[in-house]
Order: structure tokens, then C-alpha cells, then sequence
């Protein structure tokens, strides 16, 4: 990559990194009191998708501006990629809006919902070393999803009934949907997950 590209590689990593680990403040302040204090509101947020996705997010584009665009795995820079573009996606299309005390609180709920799911697939676009995927890659990119729906269902069964945001999202209610609803629900979406991971890899060949 011309080094001037590369620049603006690494600035545009450095701002999404930023942008995304900066929103996480104000839901953790958020959960400081209700929760007990620092862990409380870190082991209450560390159940949902959108929080743990743009975790990683954050920690892969950091690399990315501190180290180069060719520092993280072609998996791992898709994988991420396309795991946000999920976030996204269920989020705007089938959760309702969330209520919000402060602006800090609406504009991180933005970010992590609205601006990163739409810079990170324009920076893997853009800047994303391509040609270098292939066609098993969303199978591997699927783990990730079906090991977050395991990790939820073991979590959800030491809290009791009732618990608030016991299954984060409805469609992950075991109480709700029943346990074959519920995994089937999980289980298309991990399907979905696959085959827009398909359509990654053929964008992928086809830039590189």
C-alpha cells in the first residue's frame, strides 16, 4: 500500500478506535450506580453483542493505527468487519430505539449502533488488504456468533427468572420462545451471518 494511503489507513483506524472506546464511557458511568460499581456495571454490560463486538473493534483498529494495516489477519480484519455490519443490521431492523437520559448517552448508543457498523465496512473497503480470503472463511467467521448464543444461555442460567436483560435480545428468550424457537432464531442468524460472509469474500476477490 503507497505510503500516503497507508497514512490515512492508520489515521481512519486510529479515529474509529477512538470513536468506539470513547462511547463505551457513558454507558459504563450509566451502570456504575445500578450495578454496584465498576465491575457490577462491566459484568452487566458484557452480556450484550453490540458491546463486546465493538470491544473488539476497538482493539483491532488500535492495532491496525499503531502497527499498520498488515498487522492484523485477513480473518480477523473480515471476521470483525462483518460481526459490526451485524450489529448494525439487527439492531435498526429489529430491536426498537432505546431511551436515552443524556446526550452522551444517545450519541454513544449512535456510534456503536449507527457510525461504526457503516466506517468499519467503508474502511475494509477502502483500505483492507483484499484477495486474501477464502471461501471457508465465514464458517470460521460463524463461531463467533453461535459461541456468543452459548456463552448468553450458560450465563442466563445462573441469574434468576425475571432478571432484567436475562436474554439480551428478545429473540435469544428461552422463557419467551422455548428452547427450540430460541436456538432456531439464533441458528438463522448465524446462517445469514454465513452467507454475507460469502458476499464479503466475493468482494473481497474481486478488489483483490
Amino acid at each position: 500500500m503507497p505510503r500516503s494511503r497507508e497514512s490515512w489507513a492508520r489515521l481512519t483506524a486510529a479515529i474509529i478506535a477512538a470513536a468506539t472506546l470513547l462511547a463505551m464511557i457513558p454507558p459504563v458511568l450509566g451502570n456504575l450506580d445500578k450495578q454496584g460499581g465498576l465491575l457490577g456495571a462491566l459484568w452487566w454490560l458484557g452480556r450484550f453483542f453490540t458491546i463486546l463486538t465493538n470491544l473488539a473493534i476497538g482493539a483491532v483498529f488500535a492495532r491496525i493505527a499503531w502497527r499498520g494495516s498488515l498487522s492484523v489477519s485477513p480473518l480477523l480484519e473480515g471476521g470483525v468487519m462483518l460481526a459490526i455490519v451485524l450489529v448494525g443490521l439487527v439492531f435498526n431492523l429489529l430491536l426498537p430505539g432505546l431511551q436515552h437520559a443524556t446526550w452522551a448517552d444517545y450519541l454513544g448508543d449512535k456510534v456503536h449502533h449507527v457510525i461504526v457498523p457503516l466506517a468499519v465496512p467503508l474502511w475494509w473497503l477502502v483500505f483492507a488488504p483484499h484477495g486474501r480470503l477464502s471461501w471457508r472463511s465465514p464458517l470460521a467467521w460463524a463461531l463467533y456468533p453461535l459461541a456468543y448464543a452459548a456463552y448468553v444461555i450458560t450465563r442466563a442460567q445462573f441469574e434468576p427468572a425475571g432478571t432484567p436483560a436475562r436474554y439480551p435480545y428478545f429473540f435469544m428468550d428461552v422463557d419467551t420462545f422455548g428452547w427450540a424457537a430460541a436456538i432456531g432464531n439464533m441458528a438463522a442468524i448465524a446462517l445469514g451471518f454465513v452467507l454475507v460472509g460469502w458476499l464479503a469474500v466475493w468482494i473481497d476477490r474481486r478488489l483483490g
